[in-house]
C-alpha cells in the first residue's frame, strides 16, 4: 500500500452537546484555525482524497472554510448519519475507487501526529484493520453501578484513539453488514471486530486527545503547535 491509494474519512456530524457550545467544537477556531482544518493539515501529505460526512448545519460551514483553502487532494462533503457508524458508512459510499485503504479520524482530534498516521498506514500493509491506541497505566475496575465486580488486568487494556484504518473492500462490506443488522458500535474498529476481522493495535500519542469538554479545549490550546 502507498499513500496515494489512501482516503481519509473525517466524520463531522456531531453536535457537540457535551461541549456546551451552540457551534460544534470541530467548527470552532483553535488558536485561530478551525479544528477540522487542523486535522486536514496533518493528513494532507499522507492521503490522496478526503470524505467529510456532516449534517445540514455543518455542510455550509465546511464548504465556506474549504473555499478559502487549497488542499492537494479532492474533498467530498456528504450527508452523515444518526450515529458515527452511520456517518462512516455514508462516507464509504463516496470514497474514490482508486483508494484501497481508508483512515477514519475524529474531526475533533486536531493534535494527531504524522507518526500515528504513518504507523496506521504501515499496519494496513499486513492487516485488514487497525486502531491507534494507548496502553492503560491505571488499574481498571469493572463495576455495576457503583459496585466493583472485578479488577481487569491492565496489561490487556488500551484506550482507543483515531485514526482507525481499514482495507476498503472489507471495510465497506463490514459497515454494510453493521447497518443491515442494526449493530451499535462506538468506533470503527468494533465494526471490523464484529465482522470477524483481526484489528491490530498501533501506538498512539498522549497529545492526540479528542476535544469533548471545555477542559479538553483548554488542554488543546496549551498543546497546539508545541
Amino acid at each position: 500500500m502507498t499513500t496515494h491509494t489512501c482516503c481519509l474519512i473525517l466524520p463531522a456530524a456531531g453536535n457537540g452537546t457535551r461541549f456546551g457550545s451552540d457551534t460544534p467544537k470541530q467548527f470552532l477556531p483553535l488558536a485561530g484555525r478551525l479544528v477540522f482544518l487542523r486535522c486536514l493539515d496533518v493528513f494532507q501529505s499522507h492521503i490522496s482524497a478526503c470524505v467529510i460526512p456532516t449534517n445540514a448545519s455543518g455542510k455550509p460551514i465546511i464548504e465556506e472554510a474549504l473555499a478559502q483553502e487549497s488542499f492537494p487532494f479532492p474533498i467530498i462533503v456528504c450527508a452523515g448519519g444518526k450515529t458515527r457508524m452511520h456517518s462512516v458508512a455514508a462516507g464509504l459510499e463516496h470514497v474514490p475507487h482508486t483508494c484501497s485503504s481508508i483512515l477514519i479520524h475524529d474531526a475533533a482530534r486536531p493534535l494527531v501526529t504524522s507518526d500515528c498516521i504513518q504507523a496506521c498506514q504501515k499496519s494496513l500493509h499486513t492487516h485488514t484493520a487497525c486502531v491507534v491506541a494507548l496502553p492503560s497505566h491505571s488499574t481498571v475496575k469493572y463495576a455495576q453501578g457503583t459496585t466493583v465486580k472485578k479488577t481487569i488486568n491492565r496489561d490487556h487494556v488500551y484506550f482507543a484513539q483515531t485514526p482507525q484504518g481499514l482495507e476498503y473492500t472489507a471495510g465497506k462490506k463490514a459497515f454494510a453488514q453493521a447497518i443491515s443488522e442494526n449493530w451499535s458500535c462506538t468506533d470503527d474498529a468494533e465494526v471490523m471486530e464484529r465482522a470477524g476481522h483481526q484489528v491490530a493495535i498501533v501506538p498512539g500519542h498522549p497529545h492526540n486527545i479528542k476535544i469533548t469538554t471545555p477542559e479538553d479545549w483548554a488542554l488543546a490550546e496549551n498543546l497546539v503547535d508545541k
